[in-house]
């Protein structure tokens, strides 16, 4: 091709060199709860709810928080129980028969590990002991500091063992819910780290990281569920909110690889091609392999040398000129041997 050719075409060259190479893998997803920080709070005896201290869903609770009161006439039987056993206990002593103090003092032992079964602390217990007076009611308290998400549970209600009244998440970590394509997978690796955005706070970053991959793939769309850790300290991310993930792979352990541009790479169906500038308008297509592309640039696997130079941009009309000319793609029915 003349001066003015390539002058007139814009053909631009970049040397091909070394470069470390970094892919981004770009994805949507919905933000969800961590599964680990979620707690139900459940009556550990059964009686009647009395009091709600949080009596509607979405209010912050802290751990220890009370949530409500219940009243249970076997909890009351029970301390009555523990401090009949404290008397006994108190007049074997003075009687100094070793058995009968004995058997006091497991009976005492065992009234005990009930109401702490039944969730009274050894506070509470110790309090009872303290006062000889019987709680009518159990404060059920938070196990821990979060959101209440649901709330099961109304004043005068009766209820069962084991039911369910509260349900508390904390939100100060959740997760990331995304879909990886199947051709992206090979790169994603747990601890990896993740920029999360959300349309709702434009310009907001949200750091986190790849905490688990599902290792069953969806036939229908082709893609792998992956989990990612964000942390929320300041609670601006909502479990069903839509956000954009992007993750940034280092390739081949962060070492330098030969690379060229991808605008470079010519991929004809067959062979993938380059053309190598010799001289200043003179050019000839080489085959290459290439890797994966990252970011604008490709890795190259064969075919290519430091030093190089290859034309980035007008490719194209390069070999139009060259399939015109007898030469090129188009005069191997779209195809080259290398360096030919």
């Amino acid at each position: 091709m003349t001066p003015e050719m390539v002058r007139l075409s814009g053909i631009r060259t970049e040397p091909v060199q070394y470069r470390r190479l970094v892919k981004e893998v770009q994805t949507v997803g919905e933000i969800t709860y961590d599964e680990r920080r979620v707690k139900i709070v459940s009556a550990w005896i059964g009686g009647r709810i009395d009091k709600l201290f949080v009596d509607f869903t979405g209010v912050e609770v802290k751990q220890g928080d009370p949530l409500a009161e219940l009243y249970s006439p076997e909890l009351v039987s029970t301390q009555q129980e523990y401090l009949l056993a404290l008397e006994t206990m108190g007049k074997m002593w003075l009687l100094g028969n070793e058995e009968a103090k004995r058997s006091a003092k497991d009976l005492l032992e065992a009234t005990r590990q009930r109401l702490l079964l039944w969730g009274i602390s050894e506070e509470q217990i110790e309090r009872i002991k303290r006062t000889r007076k019987v709680n009518t009611h159990m404060t059920i308290h938070a196990p821990i500091g979060g959101t209440v998400i649901h709330k099961r549970v109304h004043e005068g209600q009766y209820v069962k063992t084991g039911e369910a009244l509260y349900t508390i998440a904390d939100l100060s970590l959740v997760w990331a819910m995304v879909d990886i394509y199947e051709y992206e997978m090979a790169e994603v690796k747990t601890g990896q780290a993740v920029s999360i955005t959300s349309v709702t706070y434009p310009g907001v970053p949200f750091t986190g990281k790849v905490s688990f991959i599902d290792p069953f793939l969806d036939r229908k769309t082709r893609t792998v569920k992956v989990r990612m850790d964000v942390p929320n300290p300041k609670l601006m991310l909502k479990p069903g909110m839509f956000v954009e993930a992007r993750l940034k792979i280092p390739l081949h352990d962060q070492k330098p690889v030969l690379s060229v541009p991808h605008t470079a790479v010519l991929d004809t169906g067959i062979r993938k091609l380059v053309y190598v500038e010799l001289n200043k308008g003179e050019y000839v297509p080489v085959e290459v392999r290439v890797g994966p592309r990252a970011g604008n640039y490709v890795p190259v696997l064969s075919g290519l040398r430091k030093g190089q130079r290859v034309a980035s941009s007008a490719n194209y009309l390069i070999d139009s000129q060259s399939t015109l000319g007898g030469g090129g793609s188009g005069g191997f029915g779209g195809s080259l041997h290398g360096g030919h």
